[in-house]
């Protein structure tokens, strides 16, 4: 009986091992007849940031560095970290901490369609979004990007992200020349489209040369084009212009000016729409410091507003207003008179840096001479106040203050000799100190009233003016930073880069106006 019970048990064993083993054989057979196409596919991979939100795309760059933003962290009206610092092609991603915000491009509460949450459509009146919101941006192109939260721009929720490089080879370099000689040109940057824009301006000292007309360089054909407009008058040099944005759209904004020989001025302001290549004369709304033989002194841009310091009364002398120009103000209000500049100033370089504006040399009238001076000061529109600040090294005038890296570049200018020149001052508000062609080194050609501008970061571009002998050239003159400014600290594909602090105007320092007049032709307007 013993045997018998054994003889089944190992009966049954040996038929289980059996079945078993035939199983397995015919699974390893069929999964080997069965072609792999048909093989079921593996379970999406589920990309997140470091706070466990999707990233919107769901896959990461292959080319690109993503730098992440928290919006609203904590509960707080700021975007953390500002500003970012990134390369062309790197991409920023913002994450909504707390609920009832938006990323809009442009000067605070400016909308200019650049780029905007959820997803780039609408960006004026534009949308706000919630707590757990990612949108991402890449980048293609270098300059300065401001942004903000269009609840909250008014009690300063704005950001800014620098965008380097995209260029070479560094230092200067000979640009193709403008199609015709100019001088007296206003020179304009438009991030909107990446382009490098002179408008107005006169092609000789002579009656009738006035050009009313826009030119355009494309630093991706490297080319010059002359655009279809033509300008509402011919009061087309020495304008003071900047770009503005009304309602979701950027234009050049340009305002007064004077013709070739003429000794009077306009008051009139007109808007320049690269996009559409039209441009419109406000009425209602001329400028009030013109009193028809006034000029703009030094101008800037800051919030969405025009800044005119000083002004030249042709052939009187220098004039000390300051006015703010609002595009988006109501008709007949869009002017308001602020404090006035230590000194007269004409021609001035004037830029904005972290909210205050700065002006380093300037143009003074005296005993029927335009002559070069070291004038230098700061004025805050918030406040609006004057403040000091260290005198550039060197006497100039009629030429443009640039904003650079956190910097102002005093380019070239001046018309005493041993100007015009080629040097480029530059001053860092951080620590009120000057420095001489670095970080940007001097130009090749000297010269004076040129079209200039900068994106910001990683470009420069100059042309035209007249030459150290007075004569008007059409050499253009490209400065490229290759190397570009630092990045955001710990920006990696899915790294909070850390927060850095932004260096602001130091109180203080020293304002030594030191005009030095020598003999000179007689000034020409």
């Amino acid at each position: 009986m013993k045997r018998s019970n054994a003889v089944r048990v190992i009966f049954w064993l040996a038929t289980i091992f059996a079945i078993a083993f035939l199983v397995r054989a015919e699974s390893g057979d069929r999964r080997a007849s069965v072609p792999q196409a048909r093989s079921a596919a593996p379970a999406p991979i589920r990309i997140v940031d470091q706070n466990g939100q999707p990233a919107v795309s769901g896959v990461p760059s292959a080319t690109s560095t993503i730098v992440d933003v928290m919006v609203g962290p904590g509960g707080t009206f700021t975007f953390t970290p500002n500003p970012v610092n990134i390369s062309v092609g790197d991409t920023v991603r913002w994450t909504w901490s707390s609920s009832g915000h938006s990323v809009t491009s442009g000067l605070p509460c400016a909308a200019d369609s650049q780029y905007c949450s959820p997803n780039d459509m609408s960006c004026f009146p534009g949308s706000l979004s919630n707590s757990g919101t990612v949108y991402q941006h890449t980048f293609t192109r270098s300059g300065t990007y401001s942004y903000f939260c269009l609840a909250h721009c008014s009690i300063g929720m704005t950001g800014v992200v620098n965008v380097s490089g995209g260029c070479t080879p560094s230092g200067w370099s000979a640009g193709p020349s403008l199609p015709t000689v100019l001088i007296r040109a206003v020179g304009v940057y438009f991030p909107a489209d990446g382009n490098f824009y002179t408008v107005g301006g006169r092609t000789s000292d002579l009656a009738g040369s006035d050009f009313q007309h826009v030119l355009r360089y494309s630093p991706t054909s490297n080319t010059w084009t002359q655009m279809g407009v033509t300008l509402p008058d011919n009061f087309m040099n020495n304008m003071a212009c900047g770009v503005l944005a009304v309602s979701g759209t950027p234009s050049i904004y340009c305002v007064g000016g004077s013709f070739a020989t003429g000794t009077t001025a306009t008051p009139r302001v007109f808007s320049y729409n690269p996009v559409t290549d039209t441009s419109t004369t406000l009425t209602g709304d001329d400028w009030p410091g013109a009193m028809g033989t006034i000029l703009p002194g030094g101008f800037t841009v800051f919030n969405n507003k025009l800044y005119i310091l000083g002004g030249f009364n042709i052939n009187v002398g220098s004039t000390n207003q300051i006015w703010q120009f609002d595009p988006t103000a109501a008709v007949g209000a869009k002017w308001l008179q602020r404090t006035n500049t230590p000194v007269g100033i004409m021609y001035a370089p004037t830029c904005t840096i972290n909210g205050i504006i700065y002006v380093g040399g300037a143009s003074d009238f005296q005993g029927g001479l335009v002559v070069d001076t070291t004038n230098s000061f700061s004025f805050n529109p918030v406040a609006n106040t004057i403040g000091s600040i260290t005198a550039i090294p060197r006497a100039t005038g009629e030429t443009r203050g640039l904003t650079f890296n956190g910097k102002m570049l005093v380019m070239g200018g001046g018309r005493v000799a041993p100007n015009p020149s080629n040097e480029v001052d530059a001053y860092d508000p951080g620590t009120n100190m000057w420095t001489v062609n670095t970080p940007v080194p001097a130009f090749v050609t000297a010269r004076r009233n040129f079209p200039t501008d900068t994106d910001g970061t990683t470009r420069i571009w100059l042309a035209g003016g007249y030459d150290s002998t007075g004569v008007p050239t059409a050499l253009m003159e490209i400065f490229c930073n290759a190397g570009g400014a630092s990045p955001t600290p710990t920006a990696t594909a899915t790294a909070t880069a850390t927060a850095t602090a932004t260096p602001t105007a130091t109180p203080g320092g020293r304002t030594t106006p030191t005009p030095r007049p020598r003999p000179t032709p007689a000034p020409r307007p």
